[in-house]
């Protein structure tokens, strides 16, 4: 066949096609592409967050009334062997870890263990003398309350410029916190001024130790999380080989050459996005289900002790919204509360910005959630 007839044959298919397909439509023009259904739109909101933030993976829970209405998954949960997303995958939530410390410490204070205006160091404290070395304590040490950690008004030890957790990689959480009482001295009194703190959380996973006579990781899964039937939070290790089963690869080197485990209370955590939304809806204030504290407990938790009006104890608010964010080298997390009886989780295995924003488009966009339960 030469070049001529082959060309012909080719036309003659073109034009076949184009008859047939044709036929199929109306004289209208041709058919405008398929209206987007209502997940499909949030969905389209993560996927377009991922590729703008070059994001592997993602999942996504969200919750109304009390009811698991959306769970999805997002991508890799580890790119390099291609290996998906899951609703199951669990990721590194970091400081919505110091959500759940605050709920733990509430247990205990709800059941008259301690007090909020508790002091912790010192011969009256929690803890005594049990951590550090030079005595007398330093300035403010012995001020220190319970109060003061759960709303980042420690005096100091904040996160701004030298996280003092972030120090002497090879100690664990009770070897620092003694080295940080004798080597950083606090600023100013406690209870004067807010300052972001890792500390103040760790020291509070020891505090909850030295009451409930338990590790901190196995009272928190006692005494809240295996009671709401949610059995896949753990604390989280340091390297890639210790990464956990079901658990989300990050992609930044600086992931796994930090001390991540003795973050425990104040950041390791690691959770699905299902996870948080069953843990959160049990302490939201709403009556849609059982909360596992007492109302006048969740408002004193939710409720600025201090002149610094956007955080209380443990969870950031604004108004009726509680939320709080999580940030790690390879991973972020986003959770909120409205006062509409939502609640949603977000959790990504790279480091991304405007994680809340995201967050808040998803469940302020005008869809229809599902009316169904997937707890």
């Amino acid at each position: 066949m030469d070049i001529k007839e082959l060309m012909k044959m080719r036309l003659f298919t073109v034009l076949t096609v184009a008859f047939i397909c044709g036929c199929s439509k109306s004289d209208d023009g041709p058919a405008a592409p398929p209206e987007q259904t209502d997940m499909e739109k949030v969905d389209d909101l993560v996927y377009r967050y991922m590729s703008q933030h070059a994001v592997p993976g993602a999942t996504l829970a969200v919750s109304k009334d009390g009811k698991l209405v959306y769970a999805k998954a997002y991508g890799f949960a580890d790119r390099e062997t291609a290996e998906r997303m899951t609703t199951d995958t669990r990721s590194r939530i970091s400081s919505i870890s110091k959500s759940v410390t605050a709920i733990a410490i509430m247990k205990l204070y709800e059941a008259g263990k301690l007090g909020l205006d508790d002091k912790i160091f010192g011969t009256d404290g929690i803890l005594g003398d049990d951590f550090g070395s030079v005595r007398p304590y330093r300035s403010y040490i012995t001020d220190l309350t319970v109060k003061h950690c759960l709303s980042h008004h420690v005096g100091g030890w904040g996160n701004t410029s030298n996280d003092p957790t972030g120090m002497r990689n090879e100690l664990d959480a009770p070897q620092l916190i003694s080295y940080i009482i004798d080597n950083v001295p606090l600023s100013s009194p406690p209870g004067t001024s807010y300052a972001y703190s890792n500390v103040g959380f760790m020291i509070l996973g020891r505090v909850i130790e030295k009451i409930s006579q338990k590790p901190y990781e196995q009272f928190v899964k006692d005494e809240i999380l295996e009671p709401l039937g949610i059995t896949s939070m753990e604390i989280g290790g340091n390297t890639l080989s210790d990464r956990k089963p079901n658990e989300s690869r990050y992609h930044q080197a600086s992931a796994y050459t930090q001390n991540f485990a003795r973050r425990d209370a104040n950041g390791g955590w690691i959770a699905t996005a299902t996870d948080l939304t069953r843990l959160f809806v049990h302490v939201d204030g709403f009556p849609s289900v059982p909360d596992i504290l007492q109302s006048s407990t969740i408002q004193t938790m939710t409720s600025p002790p201090f002149s610094h009006t956007g955080y209380a104890l443990g969870f950031m608010v604004q108004g009726s919204t509680w939320y709080h964010g999580g940030s790690f080298s390879g991973s972020r997390s986003h959770f909120v509360r409205t006062g509409t009886g939502m609640i949603a989780a977000i959790l990504v295995n790279n480091n991304a910005t405007q994680l809340d924003a995201l967050l808040n488009n998803i469940i302020n966009a005008p869809v229809t959630w599902p009316d169904n339960d997937l707890f």
